[in-house]
């Protein structure tokens, strides 16, 4: 696979470094030089990832393409590339629907939509993928877990739930808070959560049950994670949840 990038931010170092990192057979990586110290640290990972000086150069240089820019240039950026029929597209540009895409992209076949996040790098984490595609698939399955869904309204809602990032370390952060107001430094509180945390998250990547029974499964009946439960859960904290990501996801789909 010739692999190529345009737009070398956060998400093409995150991918980049997770094929390394677990030895993905590729045949080359192509990068664009917006950024151009991120670019070259990427080439100094492997002798088969080099920087191209414009991202024409990395369509002509790749079979998979995959668009790493923001949303407020992706018009302006696409209006100047020449893609061939051959070419497989995979667009990380947030907003951009499959229609818009294939207007823009009018002469390439395969096209796919992909919210690939950070912890790729080190092949962690999931990433959502329309349409279903055997080589996105591939991909990012070796660099984490390829989510297929099957319309773009499923992708949208799996966008929306991305939004849960800040307040997932925001709750963290509350809990640490709280244990430094109980008198332990605040470093032993961070270790002890993030560690915590990481264990909560294997024993669900590692379970197939439904989250509800996880949550039945961590409770014994009058005991204190039944108690903090049972108190979330009488003041709607719970539903506020599904109240905000609803609010996400009409900004995604323009109602709001």
């Amino acid at each position: 696979m010739r692999l190529g990038f345009v737009g070398t931010g956060v998400i093409t170092q995150a991918i980049v470094t997770g094929l390394v990192r677990v030895g993905a057979p590729f045949d080359s990586i192509a990068l664009s030089n917006r950024n151009a110290h991120t670019a070259a640290s990427l080439a100094a990972l492997d002798a088969r990832i080099h920087v191209c000086e414009s991202n024409q150069a990395v369509l002509d240089a790749s079979d998979v393409v995959c668009l790493a820019i923001r949303p407020q240039i992706a018009e302006d950026v696409l209006a100047e590339l020449k893609f061939s029929p051959a070419h497989r597209v995979i667009s990380f540009v947030a907003g951009m629907k499959m229609d818009e895409l294939r207007k823009r992209i009018d002469r390439v076949q395969h096209i796919v939509r992909a919210i690939p996040l950070p912890a790729v790098a080190d092949a962690l984490g999931s990433t959502t993928l329309y349409p279903q595609d055997d080589v996105a698939r591939a991909l990012f399955n070796q660099v984490g877990v390829a989510v297929e869904v099957e319309n773009e309204h499923q992708f949208d809602c799996l966008s929306a739930a991305t939004a849960t990032m800040a307040s997932f370390y925001a709750v963290l952060e509350s809990q640490a808070q709280w244990l430094v107001a109980q008198g332990l430094a605040y470093d032993k509180a961070r270790a002890f959560l993030a560690a915590y945390s990481l264990g909560l998250a294997h024993g669900a990547k590692t379970s197939d049950a439904p989250f509800d029974d996880l949550v039945n499964q961590s409770m014994t009946p009058g005991g204190i994670n039944e108690q903090l439960h049972h108190e979330l859960l009488g003041k709607a904290s719970y539903a506020q949840y599904q109240h905000a990501l609803t609010g996400v996801l009409d900004r995604i789909e323009g109602r709001r």
